[in-house]
């Protein structure tokens, strides 16, 4: 998660009640939004505090708190000088207003944010700074060619949730030794769990043998954290319990999210390609149980470098290739 810079900047949005169908449109909740902003422009919490619905009263928790709240917001941005653009979405049958705007006290535009229920209270509000485009990290590796025959790391159809090149593709491409890699999930019927999802072990991969893509030395091995629940994430141990794996030619294959006391290998044991690692858990920064894995030319995710993966001997949605670099919503299999 990024910081914003602006984090002191940051009001509130409280959970505000969800209801059947919105009562209002567009044009109406810019009309509301632009009455109140004035509000908030001018450091008038009064008018704010009356228009609050129960949910954003309760989470400032008095009127007192919120004018403190709204004067520190106002001694760090000013006035708003200008409203750039507006914009309209709707999010579970609360409208958010957002106005992008010039700030007396600031040097770069921010974001002002109302959330307004369909009665025309508001259910959160928020001055935020802009979000800058992310944008793929700028490897000196893109036409490095893989040296180690890497196979896929485990058995049967799996599914490509974030991989290749492009943002688009995988999200995973702005950060530097994450450049090339994979979050590779067991789908059916176009979904990666039965029943509803909310167990571990409602989920396809959740258990599945994870194998070694290639012969190497364990250079650092975590076996020990908990798995998450589903809606839950370790932030602080982002790998959770994974292994890095050396291959020589200074090739280095990472494989996170496992299940706690679930690997076979330790730090300094030799393992051959095709070897059972693990079991995929959910362990990590995690969203749902899946496999994690990109190649490095080092063995410190922190400093190394990501590397473009071409795995071999493998079927791309049901045909047989040699090699492949697979992308997002590709079905990959073993095809010896």
């Amino acid at each position: 998660m990024k910081l914003l810079a602006l984090a002191s900047v940051l009001v509130l949005f409280a959970n505000a009640p969800v209801h059947a169908a919105a009562v209002t449109d567009s044009t109406s909740v810019i009309a509301r939004a632009r009455e109140l902003t004035p509000f908030v422009s001018q450091n008038s919490p009064g008018p704010l505090w009356t228009a609050f619905d129960s949910s954003m009263r309760a989470a400032m928790e008095d009127s007192l708190n919120f004018a403190r709240t709204l004067d520190a917001i106002h001694v760090t941005v000013g006035v708003i000088e200008k409203v750039l653009s507006e914009a309209v979405t709707q999010d579970n049958g609360v409208w958010v207003y957002r106005a992008t705007c010039d700030f007396e006290k600031i040097s770069e535009p921010a974001s002002l944010f109302i959330a307004l229920t369909p009665e025309g209270r508001i259910a959160g509000l928020a001055v935020r700074p802009q979000e800058k485009p992310q944008k793929e990290f700028e490897s000196t590796k893109l036409d490095y060619i893989t040296k180690t025959p890497l196979q896929l790391p485990f058995q049967g159809e799996w599914y490509v949730f974030w991989g290749g090149r492009t943002l688009s593709e995988n999200y995973h491409a702005v950060s530097k030794s994450q450049r090339f890699a994979y979050d590779l999930i067991i789908m059916k019927d176009g979904s990666s769990h039965t029943g509803d999802g909310k167990k571990l072990t409602d989920y396809y991969a959740y258990g599945a043998d994870i194998m070694a893509p290639a012969a190497g030395q364990v250079v650092w091995s975590c076996d020990s954290l908990p798995n998450q629940e589903i809606g839950r994430s370790d932030r602080q141990h982002p790998v959770g319990n994974g292994v890095v794996i050396d291959h020589g030619n200074g090739e280095f294959s990472l494989i996170a999210h496992m299940q706690p006391k679930s690997q076979k290998f330790r730090m300094g044991d030799k393992v051959k390609a095709g070897d059972v690692l693990g079991k995929c858990g959910n362990s990590g920064n995690t969203s749902e149980p899946h496999i994690h894995y990109h190649l490095m030319d080092g063995a410190d995710m922190k400093t190394a470098e990501g590397l473009p993966v071409v795995f071999t001997a493998l079927c791309v949605d049901g045909t047989k290739v040699e090699k492949a670099e697979p992308k997002k919503g590709q079905r990959i299999k073993r095809c010896p």
